[in-house]
């Protein structure tokens, strides 16, 4: 049996034909296509395929839309070059994976604190980027396809952005790479969701009387001690972005997350994003303003039913206010009314707020698997001996009790070194 790297000659020209013999014949059928684009006119070539594909997914995820795709391709430089696997069996789509290669680094923590950032040649599947729910041999195929280009020098690591653990292609992604190339340790996190409810009074009644009560309060109190002065502006044109990006970054740079690495950064690449975004009409960037001083902002990207949380952050000098919560409540307002929203996705990571609002939630994983060369599985090894160590800590800082107490501490000293 002959799995083809392969193009039909009407729809997709710019391909070369290549064949490729499989060792284990009793995972395929025939008829069965493997087509890999590595160009954005090869990429083009496939939107309608793409396209469809991605809207028959039971949940829709924005990273995997092909506009996103190449708007993050454009934002990343010549750099980066396009990487997307494609099935046919006979004659007809059977799945998609969609990825990149970029040089990577790859930051090794010790709690917040990086260690070691070495770099290799990477290639991403992107969060929500294996479309057409194949079967288990199809997704042993994509996974196998994914091991020859490592050998084949094409990459150094393949890695998959928080697959769902209850997936096949979780599964089998942790289970097909060897003892050397496997990443072990893998960070499990639960991702969150909400249904928007029909009017915000609903949203109040889900909560506890205690929990309501308070949110509540928080509004009021701002508003009692500077009347008329509180407002949120939500941006979604692009002629708005200077405005929204200006506050954005006044906040962040006095934020923790900043001092880390992952606030929000004034950079071609954030404005590339931002304005593909605003101009496809996905935008909404939401500024909490205190007697017109930015306080608080929130960005997402509203894509199908859902409005995609894509980035938090809150003056510390307005901490006492609750101006995270407040502005939180304005766009839950706000989404309450418009009929064209359904889902609020938390996006990545969990946390205290996520689970009190969140209704809907399943667990992910991030999966590494490393190249059976010398470099790669040397920094495999360095990756897994700090992975192991934070496990380790963790567990023990969780049975002391004393993890709420080092997370807080190290975040305030992160927030005092911002301020420098």
């Amino acid at each position: 049996m002959t799995v083809k790297l392969l193009l039909d000659c009407e729809q997709f020209k710019n391909y070369t034909k290549i064949s490729m013999k499989i060792s284990d014949k009793k995972y395929f059928s025939e008829g069965l296509e493997v087509v890999i684009a590595r160009s954005l006119d090869e990429i083009e070539a496939i939107r309608p395929i793409w396209e469809k594909m991605q809207a028959k997914e039971p949940y829709l995820v924005i990273n995997a839309d092909i506009n996103r795709y190449l708007s993050v391709l454009k934002a990343s430089g010549d750099d980066v070059k396009p990487y997307v696997m494609f099935l046919e069996q006979n004659g007809r789509p059977a799945a998609m994976m969609i990825g990149r290669i970029k040089e990577h680094q790859l930051n090794l923590k010790l709690g917040y604190k990086t260690v070691l950032s070495p770099k290799l040649r990477c290639l991403i599947v992107v969060y929500g980027g294996v479309l057409g729910q194949p079967d288990g041999k199809l997704y042993s195929l994509l996974i196998g396809e994914l091991m020859k280009a490592l050998s084949r020098r094409e990459a150094d690591m393949v890695y998959f952005n928080h697959l769902r653990t209850d997936s096949d292609i979780y599964r089998l992604s942790r289970k097909t790479p060897g003892v050397l190339s496997c990443g072990y340790f893998p960070k499990l996190e639960n991702h969150w969701s909400m249904s928007v409810p029909e009017n915000p009074d609903c949203f109040y009644q889900a909560r506890s009387s205690k929990h309501r009560k308070h949110l509540r309060q928080y509004v009021r109190k701002l508003e009692r001690a500077y009347p008329g002065q509180v407002k949120m502006i939500t941006y979604s044109k692009e002629d708005e972005l200077d405005e929204a990006i200006k506050a954005a970054s006044q906040i962040s740079a006095k934020t923790y997350q900043n001092a880390m690495g992952c606030g929000f950064v004034d950079d071609f690449r954030t404005r590339t994003l931002l304005s593909v975004a605003a101009k496809l009409g996905w935008l909404r960037a939401h500024i909490l303003y205190i007697d017109d001083e930015p306080s608080a902002y929130r960005f997402a990207l509203h894509h199908g039913r859902t409005y995609f949380a894509d980035g938090i952050g809150f003056d510390p000098k307005w901490s006492k206010w609750r101006v995270g919560t407040v502005l939180f409540m304005n766009v839950i307002e706000d989404l309450c009314k418009d009929s064209a929203v359904e889902y609020y996705d938390f996006g990545f990571g969990d946390a205290d707020y996520k689970r009190s609002y969140g209704d809907k939630q399943w667990q992910e994983a991030s999966v590494y698997i490393f190249a059976a060369r010398p470099y790669p599985i040397f920094v495999n090894m360095l990756r897994t001996s700090t992975m192991g160590l934070n496990a380790s800590l963790e567990y023990i800082l969780n049975k002391t009790g004393l993890v709420g107490w080092v997370k807080r501490r190290w975040r305030n000293l992160l927030q005092k070194d911002s301020k420098r």
